[in-house]
């Protein structure tokens, strides 16, 4: 019913917002009295674990004026602008009585609705690992997934996308490779006698050699062609590569015999992700979220015949390949331009990096690469034009997200992030696509194999690894990227995304949909994690895992209602000697949520970046906000020759012993990384 509705108002035009809205007042909302608001309709819980729960209920209406509901919890009373409440602090055994009213801007009060439960006797499913010895259940099925259409028609998805070739019903299939190597050396100028053992060993992705090896594949849904090779093996990842098991790409030799219309398949690990689901569950949930193109992906059993009979390898995740192919299955045509975000941060030193010539072709292929990889296409003068209008001193940037991007898929991509806690999308995770013959800029998500974790607040010292955890919390960590940090810098948009973050809670990553998803793809990997070679080197791995997965959004949500308040960093520059002075400039700190009052900043340096008892030479504080640049004159008596570090501390007005933040500058020494500081020289 829910998606039905969601459909109608999708083709009627309505924005993202607006229509994960009206689908939840249609389904949910009841009919409102004229003096009474409406009550929030039944409530619903998930107990999560011995100490953590969430209420939730529906959006109230009094001819759309409902502004807040009171919480009563036990004797606890409290007024909130909110869906639900999480509680990490029960009592296991203890009985929660919860009483949830409606009340309107004018004081009126609807009747209450009401719930109990006991802390500690879940409502989460268990699922129960098999035994050595039995084989496991067929897992129930799972909802197929169907994607929302889009409102804008140039990233809308095929309906049955996430459903045909084979990825539905949701399962584990089984590849098999056969090595077809020979004799000879293996250099980066001559291939020809590398080995799987080569493969296995080219954990440096930056050197010469790549090592391919010839092979020939065949799944259960590709059967054996009678060739002897009929495609390439290589490893894959960055970090990855440096686990025990190892990704893998496997590239099909032929164009037109494709493998579910795909001609690649990307074999992830996830060596250092126990529960070996994540990804694969932030794209599936992704491809629910209306406005936000997502990736299709498999999990894939891989057997590898070494010239001795298969080996089984266990258990991986394709994902699939952003590519002309991808364009292709989802009807977008194959001129557009795709771009894989490599250590690109909407900078202005990026800009020069990107140049193109008058027909669009990079002018420096090696610095285009090193930002933004080319997926397809062959004229990028639009990405120039995209960013330099970001740049330009006379362009808003409210100017340049309305002509060069999408408001609707922008922040579905955000508020998806906050969810599930994707912290790591300052420089990479995410894709560019820009249609042929547009000047429009479409997010599409990568990566997410550390995502579905908890935004925890940061310690509250100036130990460097407390300041990283601090410049990495909430909307702080888009200081570092130039797209990001304006968008949340435009006026009023807390609220906006507070209620895009709601709205796919209460439609999109539901308890009872997080639920359904994570104990159906634990119990489908859980016999691959049980047996050699993943058992050997996955031993966290556990269906207790689904406790945290599950209640992850919720948590990740009440965090962004009532914890985001942690600034966003100051960003300090390279100090300038004026006379016998140096001036100190730092782009100011932001509050997001508008709610700490005046901040003031503390400026000190020191002889080290440690800026311990005996090293700092320079301590000025209460220097007052500015809204352009801050600054600060510093006699040079104070500064002799020499080597020096610099940081900015900004305080908030409101609760300052918690909210502050330090200059979101990072310094690299040798192999230590230092947050907070900026080095500068005294000639």
């Amino acid at each position: 019913m829910c998606t039905f509705f969601t459909n109608t108002y999708r083709r009627a035009g309505l924005s993202f917002r607006n229509r994960l809205l009206l689908s939840v007042l249609f389904v949910f909302s009841a009919e409102a009295t004229a003096t009474d608001p409406s009550p929030p309709g039944e409530l619903r819980y998930s107990v999560y674990s011995s100490t953590a729960a969430e209420v939730f209920w529906n959006r109230a209406t009094d001819d759309g004026i409902v502004v807040e509901y009171e919480l009563q919890i036990n004797e606890a009373v409290m007024r909130l602008d909110a869906l639900s409440h999480f509680r990490d602090s029960l009592q296991e055994g203890q009985t929660y009585d919860v009483q949830v009213t409606s009340i309107d801007n004018e004081g009126n009060r609807s009747s209450p609705v009401s719930v109990s439960f006991v802390g500690g006797e879940r409502s989460v499913p268990d699922v129960e690992l098999p035994g050595d010895d039995e084989p496991p259940d067929t897992p129930d099925p799972l909802s197929p997934l169907n994607p929302p259409q889009a409102a804008d028609s140039n990233i809308a998805e095929p309906a049955d996308l996430y459903v045909r070739d084979g990825y539905d019903p949701i399962d584990v299939i089984r590849v098999d490779l056969r090595t077809a190597t020979t004799e000879g050396v293996c250099t980066a100028d001559d291939l020809s006698g590398c080995t799987l053992d080569d493969v296995m060993e080219d954990v440096d992705k930056n050197d010469d050699l790549t090592v391919d090896i010839a092979v020939h594949f065949q799944s259960d849904d590709f059967p054996d062609d009678g060739q002897i090779a009929n495609a390439e093996l290589r490893m894959r990842g960055s970090g990855s590569r440096f686990g025990a098991q190892k990704s893998l790409r496997i590239k099909l030799d032929s164009k037109e015999d494709l493998w579910r219309g795909e001609r690649h398949l990307q074999l992830n690990k996830h060596p250092f992700e126990s529960s070996r689901i994540r990804n694969k569950l932030a794209m599936d949930l992704m491809s629910q979220v209306p406005d936000l193109p997502s990736i299709r992906s498999q999990f894939v059993n891989l057997w590898i015949d070494d010239g001795e009979g298969p080996v089984d390898y266990g258990l991986f995740t394709h994902v699939e390949r952003g590519s002309d192919y991808y364009l292709a299955q989802r009807g977008w045509g194959d001129d557009g331009n795709l771009y894989k975000a490599e250590d690109f941060r909407f900078d202005s030193s990026d800009l020069e990096d990107i140049r193109v010539d008058a027909d669009g072709e990079p002018l420096n292929d090696a610095r285009f690469a090193s930002v933004l990889s080319i997926e397809n296409g062959d004229d990028h003068r639009a990405l120039e034009s995209m960013l330099s209008a970001m740049h330009d001193p006379d362009r808003s940037f409210q100017s340049v997200l309305d002509e060069y991007f999408d408001d609707d898929n922008v922040m579905a991509w955000v508020s998806f992030n906050i969810l599930v806690h994707q912290a790591d999308i300052t420089r990479h995770n995410f894709f560019l696509y820009n249609p042929a013959n547009t000047r429009k800029f479409y997010f599409i998500p990568w990566d997410y194999d550390e995502a579905m974790g908890l935004w925890r607040d940061p310690p509250n010292d100036l130990k460097n690894d407390s300041l990283r955890q601090r410049v990495e919390f909430g909307y702080a960590v888009a200081a570092r990227n130039s797209f990001l940090e304006n968008f949340y810098r435009l006026p009023g948009i807390h609220e906006r995304i507070v209620q895009a973050t709601e709205q796919l809670r209460q439609t999109v990553l539901t308890e009872e949909v997080m639920t359904e998803r994570v104990n159906g793809y634990l119990q489908r990997v859980a016999p691959y994690q049980k047996r050699e070679p993943d058992s050997l080197h996955n031993p966290d791995f556990s269906l207790y895992l689904s406790e945290k997965l599950i209640s992850a959004p919720g948590e990740n949500l009440e965090a962004l209602r009532t914890r985001f308040r942690v600034l966003m960093a100051p960003l300090l520059l390279e100090p300038q000697a004026m006379g016998g002075q140096w001036l100190f400039s730092w782009k100011p700190a932001h509050d997001v949520t508008a709610t700490s009052g005046d901040i003031h900043y503390r400026l000190q340096v020191a002889t080290t970046p440690l800026y311990e008892e005996g090293e700092i030479v320079v301590d000025v504080q209460d220097i007052a906000d500015s809204v352009e640049m801050v600054s600060q004159h510093v006699d040079a008596a104070l500064l002799p020759a020499g080597e020096y570090y610099a940081r900015v501390i900004a305080t908030p007005e409101n609760e300052p012993d918690k909210y502050w933040q330090v200059s979101g500058n990072k310094l690299h020494i040798d192999r230590s990384t230092y947050y907070g500081s900026l080095q500068f020289r005294v000639p």
